[in-house]
């Protein structure tokens, strides 16, 4: 019996505890017990060569055998790999998707086309783009920090209120309020939804955007099918804007993906895939 963890800020456990719960339900059919372990109750720490986790009045000196991580922290994942525990995503996806300019520079890097985006900007007057634009926070999720700016005064307020966090700015897309997410475990594609909002250029389902099952054609098969291979994900959603003519246009990877959009519009059970895939990626 392997044992593991399922790992969540409490914020988030409240608003996914059905979620999180069916992943212990589900463990022991899998040969596994998960635990649940809220970040917020969660230290790092090292002592005389060795690395330890304080979790409220525990403390672990030896890490479970795998963590199934939906916290978005690389750093708790980064710790518990040097532990020795097996990471489910690792740590390098989890602090590169959640890094939307990271996220970029990979995906962009090996031909995937996406809107002109441009980050780490000295001058934000002189970005050389058309407006309205796109301001994002690089480390935002869900849709939020997410701002239509129509003019120069207002992306300079923005910029100022957000005081030195890091920021991206990107050309608005052809068809806004209209995106793909393709739900992904390991190299397989499971399912896609069209996501749309007929009053808001965020399609995102948790800010009232609509969600219908999406069949890929197949050149849209082999743009997703080329991210997969650049990293080794376990369980993402890859989400894509269309352009004019309705082509894909990569926009972010979601490392804690929501699935409330794949529930609505699919009759699989999501957490017994992802179950299936840690169990045939532990060491025995």
């Amino acid at each position: 019996m392997k044992n593991g963890i399922i790992l969540y800020t409490r914020k988030d456990y409240e608003k996914n505890q059905w979620f999180a719960e069916r992943f212990i339900k589900e463990a022991p059919s899998y040969g596994m017990t998960i635990r649940l372990i809220l970040t917020d109750f969660m230290a790092l720490g090292s002592e005389n060569g060795h690395l330890f986790i304080q979790y409220k009045n525990e403390r672990w000196d030896t890490a479970p055998d795998f963590a199934i991580n939906r916290s978005r922290n690389s750093s708790i994942a980064r710790h518990l790999e040097l532990m020795g525990c097996k990471v489910f995503n690792s740590a390098d996806v989890t602090e590169v998707c959640n890094d939307k300019a990271r996220t970029h520079q990979l995906i962009n890097a090996n031909g995937i086309k996406s809107v002109k985006t441009m980050f780490e900007l000295s001058d934000w007057e002189n970005h050389g783009m058309e407006y309205p634009l796109i301001l994002k926070e690089v480390s935002g999720h869900g849709g939020k920090d997410v701002h239509k700016i129509e003019d120069p005064e207002q992306l300079n307020a923005l910029v100022n209120t957000y005081q030195g966090e890091r920021l991206l700015i990107q050309e608005m897309c052809s068809n806004p309020g209209i995106d793909i997410r393709a739900f992904c475990i390991g190299d397989e594609i499971l399912a896609c939804v069209k996501r749309h909002s007929e009053d808001s250029y965020k399609s995102n389902y948790s800010l009232g955007g609509r969600a219908e099952p999406y069949s890929l054609s197949n050149s849209e098969h082999q743009i997703i099918t080329s991210i997969l291979s650049i990293m080794k994900f376990d369980f993402v959603g890859i989400d894509f804007l269309v352009d004019e003519n309705d082509g894909f246009l990569f926009n972010e990877i979601e490392d804690a993906v929501g699935t409330r959009t794949l529930y609505q519009n699919y009759d699989f059970g999501i957490v017994k895939k992802y179950l299936g895939h840690i169990r045939n990626n532990l060491v025995t």
